[in-house]
This record gives C-alpha cells, sequence and structure tokens, in this order.
C-alpha cells in the first residue's frame, strides 16, 4: 500500500513538474513576442537642410509655446503673454489672423493656461485653465468672427485627478495623461479615458511595472487602433491597442529600471503619421547648464520596429502634424524659433 502511494506521489509531482515547466516556456515565449530591444544606431539621415524657418514678426511669442494644427490654422499656445494666450495663424503662409484669451482672473480670462483640445469634427476649441481647474469651449468660427466672443461650453476639472495631454476623440471619450498625486508621495502620470461630458475616468493604462516615475508623452490613432508612450526618463517605446492591452515594449540601448532622474533624457513629443511612429530623442545625460531638449526624431513602424533617425539639428521643444501639407511643425529653442519639416520620402 505504502509503495502503491509512493508511486501515485510521484505521478502526481512529474505532472506538476511537466505544468510548471511548460508555463515557464510559455512565459518566455511570451515575453519574447512582447518584448524588442533595438539600437537607433542604424539609418541615419542628417536633415537639417530641409528644415524650414516660420518667420513669426508679430504678435511676440515666448519660450513655452506649443503648437497645434486644426484644419486650415496653425495655433499656438503663449503662457507667458499678458495679452492674447492664444493665437491664430493661416498655416499655408504663417500669416497671423487673430488671437483670444487673456491672461487675468475675470470670468473669461485665463489664470493659468494648459494644453487645447481640438474637436476638428465640429470645429471647436477647449482651453484649459489649470488656474481655475476649468474648461472652457469655443466655437473656432466665433473666435475668427469675434476674438472676445465667449465660451459655448464650460465645466470644471478634477482637482485630485488632473487631465492633461489630450487626445480627443468625441464628448464622451477623450484620451489623457492623468496626474495623481497623494499627500507625502511623488505624484504619478498613467493613461485614462475621459468622459468629457460626465467627468467620468477610467485608468487604462498605468505604465511599465519596473518604472517607479512615470513620465510620459504618448499618442492615440483610432484608425490604426494603436497608443503609443514614450517615457521622458527611460529609454523606452511602448505599444498598446485602444482599450490598453499591451503590444510591445521597445527597449533602446540605454534602457534600465532606475529611478526616473531628470538629469537624464531620453523621449519628447511623439506622433502616429503615415503607418509610422514618430518620436523625439535626446538619449544623453542633461548638461549643467540651460534647457535639455530632443534633436532627433526617431521613426518607428506600427509593431516597434525602428525604421531609422532622422537627425534635425534643432532642439525640439514641441512638435505636431499637419496631414494635409504631410509635415511636422516644430516650437524650437534655437537659433529659430519655428520650423516646419516635411516628411515626403523621409519615412522608408
Amino acid at each position: 500500500m505504502e509503495k502503491h502511494s509512493g508511486y501515485v506521489i510521484l505521478f502526481i509531482m512529474k505532472h506538476i513538474l511537466f505544468i510548471v515547466l511548460i508555463s515557464l516556456l510559455w512565459g518566455c515565449s511570451h515575453r519574447s513576442a512582447v518584448d524588442k530591444h533595438l539600437n537607433h544606431s542604424g539609418k541615419v539621415m542628417d536633415v537639417k537642410g530641409l528644415v524650414k524657418e516660420i518667420v513669426i514678426d508679430s504678435p511676440l511669442i515666448g519660450g513655452l509655446s506649443r503648437p497645434y494644427v486644426m484644419d486650415k490654422y496653425f495655433i499656438l499656445t503663449d503662457p507667458q503673454s499678458e495679452k492674447n494666450q492664444v493665437l491664430i495663424f493661416d498655416k499655408e503662409n504663417f500669416s497671423y489672423i487673430t488671437g483670444m484669451g487673456i491672461s487675468g482672473e475675470g470670468p473669461n480670462e485665463i489664470t493659468s493656461l494648459g494644453e487645447l483640445i481640438l474637436d476638428e469634427k465640429q470645429r471647436c476649441l477647449y482651453v484649459a485653465d489649470y488656474g481655475k481647474m476649468q474648461m472652457s469651449g469655443y466655437d473656432l468660427d466665433s473666435i475668427l468672427l469675434n476674438p472676445n466672443c465667449l465660451p459655448k461650453y464650460k465645466f470644471d476639472l478634477n482637482k485630485t485627478t488632473t487631465p492633461v495631454m489630450f487626445s480627443y476623440v468625441n464628448d464622451t471619450l477623450c484620451y489623457a495623461c492623468c496626474i495623481t498625486a497623494k499627500p507625502g508621495e511623488i505624484f504619478q502620470e498613467h493613461l485614462v479615458t475621459w468622459n468629457m461630458q460626465t467627468g467620468d475616468m477610467h485608468p487604462l493604462i498605468s505604465g511599465h511595472p519596473d518604472i517607479e516615475r512615470k513620465r510620459f508623452h504618448y499618442a492615440a490613432s483610432i484608425d490604426n487602433n494603436l497608443i503609443a508612450m514614450s517615457y521622458d526618463h527611460h529609454d523606452l517605446l511602448a505599444t498598446y491597442d485602444l482599450q490598453g492591452n499591451l503590444k510591445h515594449y521597445i527597449y533602446g540601448p540605454s534602457w534600465n529600471d532606475a529611478t526616473s532622474n531628470a538629469m537624464i533624457y531620453y523621449y519628447g513629443s511623439i506622433i502616429i503619421c503615415n503607418n509610422r511612429i514618430i518620436v523625439g530623442y535626446f538619449g544623453k545625460r542633461n548638461p549643467d547648464v540651460g534647457e535639455v531638449h530632443v534633436t532627433n526624431l526617431i521613426v518607428y513602424d506600427l509593431d516597434g520596429n525602428y525604421i531609422k533617425t532622422l537627425k534635425v539639428g534643432y532642439n525640439i521643444v514641441l512638435f505636431c502634424y499637419d496631414s494635409e501639407y504631410n509635415r511636422i511643425i516644430m516650437a524650437l529653442d534655437d537659433d529659430i524659433q519655428f520650423a516646419y519639416l516635411k516628411l515626403d520620402g523621409l519615412l522608408e
């Protein structure tokens, strides 16, 4: 009887060992399908000579401006302006059209300008005011007729989970980076879906589990069912579907999971266009003096495979994509303040 029990125990142990082995092999196979380790030193193209300066003589614009494109217009926000903080230009020739959003604490003034949300279908422009923790929505055509027009919509922003970096789909679905801060703890960033009508937020992507302080940029593409997330202080790009399911972690040559260090800067702005992910890249230690900005654009395919590096040769603060003219429009911290780069023939 004891001998028979011993055989039974041995049989069970063998099966447990077999199951564990299969699980480990599946896990390794699954991780290898998810993880990509890439080197950015492959195909490098110097495009500085293709960068075209955008000359804006008036109005004067501060160094913290943020570029946007909507319909026929190039839009800049200037939180340092004491007058109009939202400036609208003709994107064909970059001539100034009008401005709105006076700095101040009045009922229709901007206390602390945040980012814009662009609803191209409804031609509506939402302005975030983080001083009042309020979002105001303006009709674009009304602004063009009367820069002093009143907002069509106003609603409050959540003070404990503040949304930034918006990607608008419709009134009930907006992707946003959400900043949360608990007393005595460092603030964290994570991606959420946000219903602008109800204010409801739902967690979507918490980020790489080994990164303690998450600081990132992201881009969302409805057409490609894709979210691409680039980490500011880690050599890491991550891709997900629109439901937040992980596709790939793309580790660069300097990847590690050390606590985020602002002295080391990797990725910046990111866009998805032309079946490509384009992301600003610096990848070096911050110099002791002055701000650090990305100087290169790295091009990936939608699966996170490295295509090439575009050496822009200017300090890029932020950039956006103009689909009509297939170009990137950049705000720079350099000898020139604004410029564009046409992408025709550069992404293959």
